[in-house]
């Protein structure tokens, strides 16, 4: 099979061995932006960006596990006569402020309003203050993801300096994706969960269920561990009734979702994101999937659009997806220690995305993982108590200058 992937190599490196391991041939495309183009243009552009990069007559399938590529996918997947997903659906996944405002959407979502990046922090106080929103907020970029730029603000004091970390987000967001506005919502203080499944012929398929590890109670959100466990339809069924009212609506078939939850203090369900991609780059649904229940994401995804999907587990155990946090900013240093660590513990696979000598940020700022490492465990207590290891001996360091 040929596959075009919209995307850079780097960031698939799991989808990479897996082709290689199948014998598919795999070819990468940087799409054009759309900013600034008239939507009329938008397949056209796109269209012939990629003909004039290589030859789409032997494409088999085309795909992305981008965030901000997924427009682009669908426009060349129509292009070529592939299954393709409605493109207004994907602008409103894909942007939070789309998103919050849909109707299916909006009794099930905390209270928020948008703020400019253009505005001074006493300007934008003085809107929440307005709203009538109550602390604590939490601060967000309207299109980022991987929890760039997300902070909690417990108080008005707090305001500014998280008005700071959000904008350098937002203004990076917006040199890479197009236009991104800052999100002001209240707080949600209970626990935060994900589902990642499939939407086939328009039933809602979960597929295994995320607990966010340690709870992520803030200033900032950086996701170090999902505890997956294969989703149990009674367990769940909460979150697969929301995905079920929500889903036909918003218009998504034929697509991956992942879908992002949390509870408030008094129990009441709400919905954060549901993006329609594997989560992860990928490498997460189909290793934590691989893990749990013997399930191949990736061939699901390509399957998607051509036939029905019946996707069976063949086994259930508990994964434990763990991405070593970076206290600082700085330069990578000791990187094979933290490796050997992972090992030492019986990994499943372990990435090292970044090598020593390379520069990366620390959260709020990250854009980026470093190393993400994928365990198989029988028991819940079991990778829990692997987590409390892992936090105190994989530890990613980093120096201030870089040592020649």
């Amino acid at each position: 099979m040929n596959v075009l992937i919209l995307g850079h190599e780097e960031d698939c490196r799991d989808y990479i061995d897996y082709a290689a391991e199948r014998g598919f041939d795999v070819r990468f495309l940087a799409p054009p932006r759309l900013a600034g183009i008239d939507r009329a243009d938008w397949q056209r552009t796109v269209a012939d960006s990629a003909r004039d990069t290589l030859d789409l007559s032997d494409v088999d399938d085309v795909v992305s596990f981008h965030d901000g590529y997924q427009i682009q996918l669908e426009l060349l997947r129509t292009e070529l006569g592939l299954p393709a997903r409605d493109i207004d659906t994907l602008l409103s996944l894909t942007d939070k402020t789309l998103f919050k405002a849909h109707p299916a959407i909006r009794d099930h979502i905390t209270r928020h309003i948008e703020l400019s990046p253009s505005l001074r922090a006493p300007e934008a106080l003085a809107l929440v203050t307005e709203a009538g929103l109550r602390f604590p907020l939490v601060l967000k970029p309207s299109n980022g993801f991987y929890s760039a730029g997300v902070v909690k603000v417990d108080d008005p004091a707090g305001f500014a300096k998280a008005l700071i970390q959000t904008k350098r987000v937002c203004t990076v967001l917006k040199e890479s994706t197009g236009k991104s506005v800052l999100l002001a919502e209240e707080y949600l203080d209970g626990k935060e969960y994900a589902v990642d499944g499939m939407i086939s012929g328009g039933r809602v398929l979960p597929l295994q269920l995320h607990r966010k590890l340690p709870d992520l109670v803030g200033p900032l959100f950086h996701e170090i561990a999902y505890l997956t466990e294969p989703f149990d339809e009674e367990k769940g069924a909460r979150f697969k009734a929301l995905l079920d009212t929500v889903v036909p609506a918003l218009g998504l078939d034929e697509s991956p979702f992942h879908a992002e939850f949390r509870f408030d203090g008094e129990g009441r369900l709400y919905i954060l994101e549901i993006a329609p991609r594997l989560c992860g780059g990928g490498t997460t649904t189909y290793q934590q999937l691989s893990i749990c229940t013997g399930m191949d994401a990736y061939d699901l995804l390509h399957r998607l659009g051509r036939e029905p999907l019946e996707p069976r587990a063949t086994h259930h155990r508990v994964a434990l997806e763990f991405d070593a946090p970076i206290e600082r900013s700085g330069f990578l240093r000791n990187t094979a220690r933290a490796v050997e660590v992972c090992r030492k513990n019986d990994v499943t696979t372990v990435l090292l995305h970044r090598q020593d000598g390379q520069f990366v940020l620390a959260p709020p700022l990250n854009f980026e993982t470093v190393l993400t490492a994928y365990f198989s465990r029988e028991t819940r207590e079991d990778a829990e108590a692997l987590l409390d290891i892992l936090l105190t001996d994989c530890v990613i360091e980093t120096e201030v200058e870089k040592q020649s």
